[in-house]
């Protein structure tokens, strides 16, 4: 009873508490602990060996001995292996045809089929390289036994002739390929933004009898400030789950203050147009709610039609969530950030222009109103 008490009394306190403080914690902690892994394990996968040979047997030992993947099933078809993957029960197969290891010896090059359910693409993602480890080391191996019966050497001294060419990898910044440092700090950018522009849209509405153009700005520098720590509260809980931050605090500061001020001023036009305080809050929320889709967060610019991409430079997003991501993994520098740092500012300049027009419109039109009342 005390907090519904509280509630009344400070109504606009306590939104700012649960937007700004509550909901970015609860949030960091869900997600952090949730998203904990970096990559899946573990992944069901079901077996086909109609070979049952000492190879077949030991590539099987091989893939259940790795993290990625769990002999969960065996079947005695791909059909049969194939339902139990539509029926979720797996996520990966391994058929082995029957004579696979004879025809192997023979030289014919036999098939082996691994199924993926493609539909889980994280899923996918880990366990295709994964698999191609295992078949290459396995591949390696039985050449060096091949080779080394038929020459007569020592396995060691033909590891350069099995293998000629010894390809070297380098993952830059997400070398162990966590999908969670590529996703969770935009995703989490996302949510929060929603509670910043409705924030600027009910501050909007509250002020609407406000006439100094100083007054509002004012309000929302604060605003905006309280966005760019809700946002670092959140970010702030990621860090204690092993997310890295490796770029420039201060660039990163000022990203964020610049695109929490641009977020709560689209609100806070909306809140002084809308006569319906719920439907600005309302309103003001669809403004950003697509931007983390349509801004090539999760899904590449590059890859969209042309309209799409186009679209994507007015939208404030994608000049911060991709920014969030690289200052998470990469040594960016403030130099780094200047050109995406000045497009935001640049949009709240113009923003700041437009909240001046609204509101000189707006006392332009009260004002034959007031002189009819006094008349």
């Amino acid at each position: 009873m005390d907090f519904y008490r509280f509630k009344r009394r400070h109504p606009q306190l306590v939104m700012v508490l649960l937007l700004y403080v509550a909901v970015p914690l609860a949030m960091g902690l869900a997600l952090g602990y949730e998203m904990h892994g970096d990559a899946p394990t573990e992944i069901p996968t079901v077996i086909v060996d109609a070979d049952n040979s000492e190879f077949s047997r030991e590539f099987i030992s091989q893939v259940d001995k790795t993290t990625t993947f769990n002999v969960t099933s065996r079947a005695e078809s791909a059909a049969a292996a194939e339902q139990l993957i539509q029926s979720g029960q797996a996520m990966a197969g391994v058929i082995i045809p029957q004579d696979f290891a004879k025809d192997m010896k023979n030289g014919s090059s036999p098939d082996m089929l691994i199924l993926y359910d493609a539909s889980q693409l994280v899923t996918l993602s880990a366990a295709k390289p994964a698999m191609t480890e295992i078949m290459m080391t396995m591949n390696g191996a039985y050449l060096q036994q091949i080779f080394a019966g038929k020459l007569g050497v020592m396995p060691a001294e033909l590891a350069g002739n099995v293998l000629p060419v010894n390809v070297v990898y380098r993952n830059l910044y997400n070398p162990v390929k966590s999908f969670r440092y590529y996703l969770l700090p935009g995703m989490l950018l996302a949510v929060l933004q929603v509670g910043i522009v409705m924030l600027g849209a009910e501050r909007g509405f509250d002020n609407k009898k406000e006439r100094k153009f100083s007054v509002h700005l004012l309000n929302l520098v604060l605003w905006g400030l309280l966005g760019m720590l809700g946002v670092m509260v959140c970010l702030g809980v990621q860090f204690a789950f092993g997310l890295p931050y490796r770029g420039t605090v201060a660039g990163g500061m000022l990203l964020l203050f610049a695109y929490s001020l641009v977020i709560t001023t689209m609100g806070y036009i909306v809140g002084l147009l809308v006569p319906d305080k719920l439907f600005a809050v309302q309103l003001s929320s669809l403004l950003v709610l697509p931007t983390s889709v349509l801004a090539g967060y999760s899904y590449p610019l590059t890859a969209m039609p042309h309209g799409f991409q186009m679209l994507a430079k007015i939208l404030p997003y994608a000049y911060m969530g991709p920014d969030l991501r690289a200052l998470c993994l990469k040594p960016m520098q403030l130099k780094h950030v200047l050109p995406h740092l000045g497009i935001l500012l640049l949009m709240a300049a113009v923003l700041l222009a437009l909240l001046g027009v609204v509101l000189l419109l707006k006392r332009k039109l009260q004002r034959p109103a007031a002189e009819e009342a006094a008349a």
